[in-house]
């Protein structure tokens, strides 16, 4: 089998060095092909962050030709994979007369609970599997937090202040030009 695929390489490159006029090696082409996906894959993800973004104005991604086809040859393992049911993208609600089928769950026989406590809690009472707990924040970080908002308020009070006094000062000149 790996030496029918080093055949294939081989006629590939020579098939490739008869077209381009220039003679490439198997090892050189095999590179030239990762890295291309690689650079679609990176472009794609791009492209998906960009559109996923909320304000601050989008980058241009100038469009690209060769990459563009190196990703509809990958497919999804360059695009990402759709979900057809409650994707992150979607805005979509399920509608209200959509059948929903419940299914009935029954707890394994043995040892069930054990088994679920010790996934959640583990031996130390930690969180394991990705699960953690939150904690509870402690009192100087509520006091920081208190006073951080306490000086945004502040803050902006004391703009919209200014505000105003600029408001009443353009007023005030309006007047002064209209007489």
């Amino acid at each position: 089998m790996a030496q029918q695929n080093t055949m294939k390489t081989r006629a590939l490159a020579q098939e490739f060095s008869a077209m381009a006029g220039e003679l490439r090696r198997p090892e050189q082409l095999r590179l030239k092909w990762e890295n291309l996906k690689k650079s679609s894959r990176k472009r794609n993800a791009l492209i998906r962050q960009n559109n996923l973004k909320t304000g601050g104005g989008k980058m241009y991604i100038p469009p690209d030709e060769a990459l563009d086809r190196v990703t509809s040859m990958l497919g999804a393992t360059c695009t990402g994979f759709t979900v057809e049911f409650g994707g992150d993208g979607e805005s979509e609600m399920i509608p209200p007369d959509a059948v929903v089928e419940l299914m009935d769950l029954q707890p394994l026989p043995e040892h069930s609970e054990a088994v679920t406590s010790d996934l959640v809690m583990g031996d130390g009472g930690s969180a394991e599997c990705g699960v953690k707990k939150r904690q509870k924040p402690s009192e100087e970080l509520l006091r920081a937090q208190i006073s951080k908002e306490l000086a945004m308020a502040a803050y902006f009070e004391a703009k919209t202040e200014v505000v105003k006094l600029e408001k009443v000062k353009l007023q005030l000149e309006i007047e002064k030009l209209n007489k």
